[in-house]
């Protein structure tokens, strides 16, 4: 099974959601443009600015990151924008 954890601050840390399937919209989560870190516990998944999956897009993997461990502590590290997330998904 797919799972990423999405942290509201850099190095992973603050409040923290679990996500192991389509997530549309973060809006229905409360969290909408609050990701600054993430953990990809296993598998692949893309990452999107805008809600329903559009906007500007990026993947993140287990083996990726600067470390290539899977973790992001900051939002550069997967090409992305500060507090911009808005829809996730894993790959299958």
């Amino acid at each position: 099974m797919s799972k990423i954890i999405i942290f509201e601050h850099i190095n992973c840390t603050g409040n923290s959601l679990v996500v192991t399937t389509n997530t549309p919209n973060l809006i229905l989560k409360e969290w909408n443009d609050k990701v600054s870190s993430l953990i990809v516990i296993n598998g692949a998944w893309d990452l999107f600015d805008d809600c329903n999956y559009s906007g500007q897009h990026c993947s993140v993997h287990q083996l990726g990151g600067p470390t290539n461990d899977g973790v992001y502590p900051k939002w550069t590290d997967w090409n992305g924008t500060n507090d911009v997330l808005s829809s996730l998904k894993p790959q299958y």
